[in-house]
C-alpha cells in the first residue's frame, strides 16, 4: 500500500491492480472532491430545497467523495439528511483506510463512517453485499461487486438519485465502467434534474454520454489543463464551448465505448473494440 501526499496535503493511495492513484496528485484529494464532484453536482443547493438527498457513488475508493458530501450538507443545510449508495470493489479497502489520517476537514466524519458494519441489504427484490454505517445526518450503504452489476439491479429499483459521482479509475484502465450501455442504464436512476460528475476530459467519455440521452457541460479545471465533465437530463449544467463542440464532431477520438446488453464483456475486448474503430476513422481522416 503506498501513500501518496497530494498538492494540497491530503492522502491517497496507489491501486496496485489498475497502476493509477485514486486521486490526483496535483489538485489534491480533497480539493478534487469538493471542485469536481461536490460543487459541480450542487447537492449543496438540493439539500436547502428538500430535506432528503440521494446520492449514487460510483468508485468509493478512500471515501473522499462521500465523507466531504456529508460535511458539506451538514455545514449547510442542518436539516437535511444524505442517503449516498457507494460502489466498490475492493472489501478491504476499509481496512487500509484505517492506516491514513483523513485532511483535517474530514477528521469528524471519518470515524462516524468506519463505525457501520458489514450486512445483506435487500432493497425491493434486490439484494446487496454491502457496509451499512448510520449518522446523525446520513445513511452509507458501501455495496460491494463489479459496478457494473451493482448498478443493474440497482436499475431494477425504485430508486432515484440526485446526483452521482463518477469516479471510477481512467478509461484507459476501467473501460468497461464508462460505455454507452453503462450510462443509459444510470440514466434511468436520475432524477431530471440530477447531475452526474466526473473527472474525466476524455471525448470517449463526453460522446459516450450525449449518446446515453444527457447534454453535457465543462466544470473549470482543477490541478491540471484539462476542464472535468457533467452530465444532466435537465439539470442546470455549465455549456460547452464552441471549441469542444467543435472537437466533440471531428475528432476521430470522439467515438464511445461500447459493452455488449448483459454488460459482461472483458475491459479489454470493449477498449479493443473502441481501438478498432479509432483506426478506422484515422484511415478515413
Amino acid at each position: 500500500m503506498k501513500k501518496i501526499i497530494t498538492a494540497d496535503g491530503s492522502i491517497t493511495l496507489f491501486n496496485e491492480e489498475y497502476q493509477e492513484a485514486y486521486h490526483s496528485t496535483k489538485a489534491g484529494a480533497y480539493t478534487e472532491s469538493i471542485h469536481k464532484f461536490i460543487n459541480p453536482t450542487k447537492i449543496v443547493n438540493f439539500a436547502k430545497e428538500k430535506n432528503l438527498i440521494y446520492i449514487l457513488d460510483v468508485g468509493f475508493g478512500l471515501g473522499y467523495n462521500v465523507a466531504t458530501a456529508i460535511n458539506e450538507i451538514k455545514k449547510n443545510s442542518l436539516k437535511s439528511k444524505v442517503i449516498i449508495y457507494s460502489l466498490e470493489k475492493d472489501k478491504k479497502i476499509l481496512e487500509k483506510l484505517k492506516r491514513i489520517p483523513p485532511p483535517k476537514e474530514l477528521e469528524d466524519i471519518y470515524p462516524k463512517i468506519l463505525q457501520g458494519e458489514f450486512k445483506n441489504i435487500d432493497i425491493e427484490s434486490q439484494t446487496f453485499d454491502s457496509f451499512v454505517s448510520k449518522g446523525e445526518n446520513f445513511e452509507l450503504y458501501i455495496i460491494f461487486d463489479d459496478a457494473r452489476n451493482s448498478i443493474k439491479k440497482l436499475s431494477k429499483t425504485n430508486l432515484k438519485f440526485d446526483a452521482v459521482f463518477w469516479d471510477a479509475f481512467s478509461p484507459k484502465v476501467n473501460t468497461e465502467l464508462w460505455t454507452v450501455n453503462l450510462f443509459k442504464l444510470v440514466k434511468k436512476l436520475m432524477n431530471p434534474k440530477a447531475i452526474l460528475a466526473t473527472y474525466s476530459a476524455s471525448l470517449a467519455v463526453r460522446k459516450g454520454l450525449m449518446e446515453a440521452g444527457f447534454k453535457i457541460g465543462l466544470v473549470e479545471p482543477v490541478g491540471r489543463k484539462s476542464y472535468s465533465t457533467v452530465a444532466s437530463l435537465e439539470g442546470e449544467i455549465p455549456p460547452l464551448t464552441e471549441k469542444e463542440k467543435l472537437r466533440l464532431e471531428t475528432s476521430p477520438y470522439a467515438i464511445p465505448y461500447y459493452d455488449n446488453e448483459e454488460l459482461n464483456l472483458p475491459s479489454e475486448k470493449i477498449k479493443e473494440d473502441w481501438e478498432k474503430r479509432l483506426k478506422e476513422k484515422l484511415s478515413q481522416s
